[in-house]
Formats: structure tokens, C-alpha cells, sequence
């Protein structure tokens, strides 16, 4: 689909205008987070994109370049799973991003010119505040959806109301039964206290005493108790990233510079996997590149 330049832009000898569509121009998804196979003499190109209006932009991108395209939605909210049928015309592209275990290895000589950058904009590009412009390297990550709130079970009236339970009856004490008067005679014995008599062991308490304890502190070792060690809260580690992967994004990362596109890789902590491309002028220059917006692109999400 040809771009016209817009008035009073210079062309680019890098540019969308510089040469017509070619299955060449699928770099630019395999750049971000497109994907090739191969079966045969054929290649295939699928990506997963967050808008349904990127999904249309790029069917309508890649049937003018004579492939055959599907779209459909994954399932997730936004995200939209578009891939080409195998095709001959995408088996060169399979033999230079693909190795002999068909990992994706990006080539030594990688070209990101204008076709190439317009499907990875339109795949993944979006703007980072006002100054700054994303180049996606995976698909937008999805918000974590709220936790659901516990609401409380409605109170429910009983059909039959308890009644209050009777007070326990008060025990009534029984009279005491009436006897005889009869004067109790006094105890004729004299004996005050119970009288053991003479301990005759009562010395040879204290030595046996005196000699188990000694022996006993004698023949006990004396045991230190250890303090067990303080456990250290485990420490969560970081994803581990393929080191083909990232040797792909050092790849990419030198194709946008060698177009005067100089970007700063994002980690995934703060927002990535992407390329940030900062400041008017650079955004300019990527403007320049890709042309102007498709029709179906929201305002302000195409960079200007």
C-alpha cells in the first residue's frame, strides 16, 4: 500500500517511499515479538498484538504484500493472535532469522528501514508520556485484575424465636431430722499429739544426700544448648532471560541506531521488554521513517 509523503517533508532515503512493499518488510514484526516457523520451502509469521485496530492495520499491510493473513482474538482481553499462511515468499525470511533448531536468531546484517519500522509500530509502538516514544519488544502486559471484595452474608431472622431460658431452680435445704437430747460424754484420753519417737536415721540422712548429690554432679556432663540459627527471608530473584533473546534485542538495538534511531533498552520491571526512543527530534526522525498513520489508528498513537 503506498505512503505519501506529507507536504513539506524531505523523503528518506530509508524511508516507506525509497522502495514498494516486499515480504522483506516482515523484519520489522520479527524484531519485536513476531515469530517465524518453517515447513518446507515455506515460512510462516505469526505475532499476538494488544488492539484490535493493530491486528487490522497490519492484515491490510500484509496482503499488499501478496500474503494471506488471519486475525483472531486469543481469548485474553486485547490481545489478538494474527499470522500469514505458509508461503514461499517467506522462506527466505525463515532461512535468515530461523538456526538449524529452529530457534529465532536475529541475522548479523540487520536493516530496519521505513517498511520494516511501519509493521513494528503498528504492531507494538506507543508513545511513553510526551518525550518518549515504546517500540515493543513483547506484547503490552496485562493489568492485574482487582481482587474480588467479601461482602457479607445478609442476616437472616429465625422462622421461631428463641425463648429466653428459664432462671435454674434455687435447691431448697432440706430440714434436719430431729434427735433425741442426748448428752455426749468427754473423751477420757490425754494424748494431745501423735509421737513418733526417736529418729534413729537421722543422721544418715544428710550423708546420703550430700553423696548422691556430689556424684551426681560429678558423673553429668554439662550441656550447652546451641541458639538455632535466625532463618533469612528468602529473597526473590529475577526472571532469567534467554541469552538468545537478548542477544536478538542487542541486534535490534544496533538496526535502530544504524538509522540514526539511537534507543535505550526497558527492562521489564519498569514497563519492557522495549525500546524507548527519547525526545522530539528522534521521534521526528521515526515519523519520518514509517509515513503517515493508517486510517485506523486511534490519535495519538502513531508518532508525529
Amino acid at each position: 500500500m503506498p505512503v505519501t509523503p506529507a507536504r513539506g517533508r524531505q523523503l528518506s532515503l530509508f524511508g516507506v517511499e525509497a522502495r514498494a512493499p516486499a515480504p522483506v518488510d516482515l523484519e520489522g514484526l520479527l524484531a519485536g515479538a513476531g515469530q517465524i516457523g518453517r515447513m518446507g520451502g515455506t515460512g510462516r509469521v505469526s505475532i499476538v498484538v494488544s488492539d484490535a485496530w493493530r491486528c487490522a492495520v497490519l492484515r491490510t499491510e500484509l496482503e499488499a504484500r501478496g500474503l494471506v493473513v488471519s486475525c483472531e482474538p486469543t481469548g485474553e482481553e486485547d490481545r489478538w493472535h494474527l499470522r500469514t499462511a505458509y508461503s514461499a515468499a517467506l522462506a527466505p525470511l525463515a532461512g535468515r532469522w530461523l538456526d538449524d533448531d529452529g530457534g529465532k536468531v536475529a541475522p548479523r546484517r540487520l536493516v530496519l528501514d521505513g517498511r520494516a519500522l511501519r509493521l513494528w509500530v503498528a504492531a507494538a509502538g506507543e508513545y511513553d508520556g510526551q518525550r518518549a516514544y515504546l517500540l515493543r519488544l513483547a506484547p503490552r502486559p496485562l493489568p492485574e485484575p482487582p481482587e474480588p471484595e467479601e461482602e457479607e452474608p445478609p442476616a437472616v431472622e429465625p422462622l421461631f424465636p428463641e425463648e429466653e431460658p428459664a432462671p435454674p431452680p434455687v435447691p431448697v435445704k432440706a430440714p434436719r431430722p430431729e434427735q433425741p437430747n442426748v448428752r455426749r460424754r468427754k473423751s477420757e484420753s490425754k494424748i494431745t499429739a501423735f509421737d513418733p519417737g526417736p529418729d534413729e536415721f537421722a543422721d544418715a540422712e544428710d550423708f546420703y544426700v550430700d553423696e548422691w548429690a556430689d556424684s551426681a554432679d560429678a558423673d553429668l556432663p554439662t550441656v550447652e544448648l546451641e541458639k538455632a540459627p535466625e532463618q533469612e527471608a528468602p529473597q526473590e530473584t529475577p526472571p532469567a532471560i534467554d541469552r538468545q533473546a537478548a542477544d536478538n534485542w542487542i541486534a535490534v538495538g544496533d538496526a535502530l541506531e544504524a538509522v540514526g534511531l539511537p534507543a535505550v533498552l526497558v527492562g521489564a520491571e519498569t514497563g519492557g521488554p522495549a525500546y524507548r526512543i527519547v525526545g522530539p527530534r528522534r521521534i521526528t526522525r521515526l515519523a519520518e521513517l514509517v509515513g503517515e498513520p493508517p486510517a485506523a489508528a486511534p490519535t495519538g498513537a502513531w508518532p508525529a
